[in-house]
């Protein structure tokens, strides 16, 4: 086989397809090893992921493959404020049966944490609530103490 011709074929990365569970796809280049963190996938069954792939839309992008397990409302609520532009699907019988894009509400209850240290929410049982400032950039802001905080230091409870 010549050597130019070599050079010039197309690479491929494949996974095998799913039969049940979920899909998350479009998440900005970078979150996939949060979203895993903040998923808590570490100890699941198996568990496909890709990082910094070639993307038309994106440019790059990361991808994860969740085998028999389909998230819950708080997991979507996570991943749209991580990543809002990603988009999720839910596979059954090696089929998407749905596929949806996270949406960012106007108010997050119990999913970030005050960076207020004499914000109620880290001295009592209360939990945390914040209202959507702005979506991009993201700005969120509590509603007990009314600190906003900007995206790039917003925590994760």
């Amino acid at each position: 086989m010549p050597t130019d011709r070599v050079l010039h074929e197309e690479k491929t990365f494949k996974v095998t397809a799913l039969r049940q569970g979920t899909v998350i796809d479009h998440l900005r280049s970078g979150t996939g090893l949060r979203v895993l963190q903040v998923l808590g996938l570490s100890q699941e069954g198996t568990v496909a992921i890709g990082l910094n792939l070639e993307s038309s839309k994106l440019g790059h992008k990361d991808l994860i493959k969740i085998e028999n397990r389909e998230l819950t409302k708080e997991e979507v609520n996570k991943i749209s404020l991580l990543s809002p532009e990603a988009t999720l699907s839910i596979i059954r019988d090696f089929k998407v049966v749905s596929k949806l894009r996270p949406q960012l509400a106007g108010m997050i209850e119990g999913v970030l944490r005050c960076l207020n240290p004499a914000c109620i929410t880290n001295h009592e049982q209360v939990k945390t609530r914040f209202k959507t400032l702005e979506r991009s950039p993201l700005r969120m802001r509590c509603v007990y103490c009314e600190l906003a905080i900007p995206e790039q230091e917003i925590e994760l409870l």
